[in-house]
């Protein structure tokens, strides 16, 4: 997991793969206030993003998720929320596998003990090797949030 803001992007681009700088360039040069919610395309199916608005909700009402085919870049581009995450161990119960038809596999509670907390202008990075439950309220005991995210999926 890489986790930065995205005001730190261009000390990261000399590090990493060009399809993750394409989705970082993107992060730093779209005013994501002007757009609406849909899919956009940045270098065809390669590198595009996904911008969507919802309310975030507690942790035991999201499922982890993982994706085989694409790296998420998960960007807060208003509100806060908090992802969870853990390394793909044999703990990991898988319980819905659509990575033939969504890309996205879902499992178990495996009782994660890491998260990142994502406020307005914060990404994360998410490789396959990295199940996540994405969209959690932000803190304990804390309500739902209205979170303005972008997911820019990058192929692995």
């Amino acid at each position: 997991m890489i986790f930065g803001n995205k005001n730190d992007i261009a000390k990261i681009l000399p590090f990493v793969s060009d399809g993750l700088k394409q989705a970082l360039q993107y992060i730093a040069a779209t005013d994501f206030s002007k757009l609406a919610n849909g899919e956009y395309e940045i270098d065809g199916r390669k590198v595009f993003a996904r911008v969507n608005t919802y309310e975030t909700e507690p942790k035991a009402d999201r499922r982890p998720e993982k994706h085989n085919k694409y790296i998420d870049v998960q960007y807060v581009a208003e509100g806060s929320e908090t992802i969870w995450y853990t390394p793909l161990t044999a703990a990991c119960k898988e319980t819905e596998n659509k990575a033939e038809t969504d890309d996205v596999i879902f499992y178990a509670d495996p009782k994660e003990q890491n998260c990142v907390n994502l406020h307005t202008g914060d990404f994360a990075v998410f490789f396959p090797w990295e199940p996540h439950r994405p969209n959690c309220v932000f803190g304990v005991d804390a309500k739902p949030q209205h979170v303005q995210k972008v997911v820019v999926k990058v192929e692995a």
